[in-house]
C-alpha cells in the first residue's frame, strides 16, 4: 500500500511538472533519489509517467493532430517532424554513451539546472528578439523558428532543464505568438515522448531490466499521471496566453538553491 502512495505521488509531480515550466524529470530525480529507488528504476518509471502525459497531450490537441492528415496541415507537420530531430539526435547519444544514466542519479546537477531554466522563463517578460516584428502564427512558422525550438528541446533533455519551459520561451523570443508558441511547444513533445518511451523499452530489453513495484501500483500511477498532466496542460495554456511564464521563475530559484543545498548535506540517497 505505502508504495502504491509513492508511486501516486511521483504521478502527481509528475502529471503537474511535465506541462508546468519547473521540469518533470527533474523533479522525479529528486523524489526518487528521496524514495530510494536506483537510477535505473527511477529513469524507467518515468517514462511509464510520461506515457501518461502523452495521453493528455493526445486527448488535449487532438483536433489539431487529427488535422495533420489535412494538405493545409502539411507545413505544420513537416515543421513538427523537423523540431524533433535535434531531440531526437541527443536522446539516442545519451542512451548510447550511458550519460543518461549519470544525470539521472545527480540531484546537484539538476538544482543548477533549475537555474537555468529559471532565467530561460524570465527571459520571456520582455522577448528581445522579436521586440520590432509581427508574432507569426503557428500555420507560418518558419523553418529558422522550428530550428530554434527543436534544439532548445535537445537541450531540455537534461534532468532540471523544463521541456516545456525552455521550448515555450525559445518560440515567443523567435517571434511566434504565445499561445502558439505553446501549442507546438506540445507538438514537439509528442514524438520526444514516444522516443523516450521506445528507447527506454529497447533498453530494458536488452539489459532485462524491471520496474520496482506492482502492476497494480503503476497502472494507477499512469491514469493518475494522465489526469493530472491534463488538467496542468490546460492550465499552462491559459498562463502562457497571459504572458506570466515568469511567475514560475521564483519557484525554481527557491528550488535549485535548496536542491543544491541539500545535495551538499549528503540528504539525497
Amino acid at each position: 500500500m505505502m508504495e502504491t502512495l509513492k508511486y501516486v505521488l511521483l504521478a502527481v509531480i509528475q502529471g503537474l511538472t511535465e506541462f508546468l515550466p519547473v521540469s518533470s524529470s527533474g523533479h522525479l530525480v529528486l523524489l526518487g533519489s528521496a524514495f530510494g529507488f536506483d537510477g535505473e528504476a527511477n529513469l524507467a518509471l518515468g517514462v511509464l509517467l510520461h506515457a501518461g502525459s502523452l495521453a493528455a497531450i493526445i486527448v488535449f490537441y487532438f483536433d489539431t493532430l487529427i488535422g495533420f492528415f489535412r494538405r493545409d496541415q502539411l507545413h505544420l507537420m513537416l515543421m513538427v517532424i523537423l523540431g524533433s530531430v535535434p531531440a531526437g539526435i541527443a536522446g539516442v547519444a545519451l542512451e548510447l554513451t550511458g550519460v543518461n544514466t549519470s544525470l539521472f542519479d545527480n540531484p546537484a546537477a539538476v538544482g543548477i539546472a533549475f537555474w537555468i531554466t529559471a532565467t530561460l522563463l524570465r527571459m520571456t517578460a520582455k522577448p528581445k528578439l522579436c521586440a520590432k516584428c509581427e508574432p507569426v502564427e503557428l500555420k507560418k512558422i518558419t523553418v529558422r523558428q522550428t530550428l530554434i525550438i527543436g534544439f532548445t528541446q535537445a537541450f531540455a533533455i537534461l534532468p532540471g532543464i523544463s521541456r516545456s519551459g525552455s521550448t515555450i520561451s525559445a518560440a515567443v523570443m523567435s517571434g511566434v505568438k504565445r499561445e502558439d508558441a505553446a501549442t507546438f511547444s506540445f507538438l514537439l513533445a509528442t514524438p520526444a515522448i514516444c522516443g523516450a518511451i521506445l528507447l527506454e523499452i529497447l533498453k530494458m530489453f536488452k539489459q532485462g531490466a524491471v520496474i520496482q513495484g506492482n502492476a497494480a501500483g503503476l497502472i494507477i500511477a499512469v491514469l493518475v499521471s494522465a489526469a493530472v498532466s491534463y488538467g496542468a496542460l490546460k492550465l499552462l495554456v491559459n498562463i502562457v496566453k497571459r504572458g506570466k511564464l515568469v511567475w514560475f521563475s521564483w519557484y525554481l530559484y527557491i528550488a535549485g538553491a535548496v536542491t543544491c543545498l541539500l545535495a551538499l548535506k549528503g540528504v539525497f540517497r
